[in-house]
C-alpha cells in the first residue's frame, strides 16, 4: 500500500528553454534546472521518504540522483516512468508541429488515443504509468511507504487523471512546471490531491 505519493518533474533542460518536444530524446539540465533540482532536493530532505523511483531518461535520473543524495536513498529506475514518446515530433517546436501537420496535431489535441506520428498517445502513456505504479506497489510488499517518483510533465499529468478518477483529456488542463512537487494521500479507497505544481522552493508564486 502506498499511503503518500509525491510526484516530481525533472529540472529545466536546455530543450525546455528552446521550447521543443523532447519525448524520449534528451538534453542536459540547464543552469537554472540544476539550481531547481538542488532546491527540490533540499525540500524533500526534510520529508521521511520510504522509496525513490525515477524514469530512465537522463534528465530524470540527474534530478533523482540529487534528491537521492539529499534523502539518503538510491533511485530505482523504471522505463514505464518515461515521458511520452513524441516520435517524429521530437526536436521540433510546437509552432512547427502545428504548421507541419495541422490535421494530425488537431486530432492529437482532441483525442487521447491519437498517437504522435511514430510515437505514443496519451492513452499509451496512461497504460504504462498505471503499470509503473502497480510495479512499485508490488515492490513495497504491502508495507506503507511514502514514495517519491521523478518523471516528466505529460507523464505526471496523465497519471494524475488516473489517481483522481477524471477523464484522461483533462490532463491537458493541468499545469506542470519543472521541478514541481505534487503530493497525493491515500484515504480509504481513493486518492486525495494535497499539493499540485508547487514550485515555491524554486521561487515560484505562492497561492494567497
Amino acid at each position: 500500500m502506498i499511503e503518500r505519493l509525491i510526484l516530481i518533474r525533472h529540472g529545466e533542460t536546455v530543450d525546455n528553454v528552446r521550447g521543443v518536444a523532447q519525448g524520449w530524446s534528451d538534453s542536459e539540465l540547464s543552469q537554472q534546472g540544476q539550481e531547481q533540482v538542488d532546491r527540490v532536493a533540499q525540500r524533500l530532505g526534510a520529508i521521511g521518504v520510504g522509496s525513490l523511483w525515477s524514469s530512465t531518461l537522463p534528465r530524470a535520473i540527474a534530478t533523482a540522483e540529487k534528491i537521492g543524495r539529499s534523502i539518503g536513498l538510491e533511485p530505482r529506475l523504471l522505463d514505464d516512468l518515461r515521458e511520452m514518446n513524441c516520435g517524429d515530433w521530437e526536436g521540433l517546436s510546437f509552432p512547427e508541429l502545428r504548421r507541419g501537420d495541422p490535421e494530425t496535431y488537431r486530432r492529437w489535441l482532441s483525442d487521447p488515443r491519437q498517437p504522435c506520428p511514430g510515437g505514443e498517445s496519451y492513452h499509451d502513456v496512461l497504460v504504462r504509468m498505471e503499470r509503473a505504479l502497480e510495479t512499485i506497489r508490488a515492490e513495497l510488499d504491502g508495507h506503507p511507504s511514502p514514495v517519491v517518483i521523478v518523471s516528466h510533465g505529460t507523464a505526471i499529468r496523465v497519471l494524475a487523471t488516473s489517481l483522481l478518477g477524471v477523464p484522461l483529456a483533462a490532463a491537458r488542463n493541468f499545469a506542470q512546471d519543472n521541478a514541481a512537487v505534487n503530493a497525493f494521500e491515500r484515504r480509504a479507497d481513493r486518492w486525495v490531491l494535497r499539493v499540485w505544481n508547487d514550485t515555491t522552493h524554486c521561487g515560484g508564486p505562492e497561492l494567497e
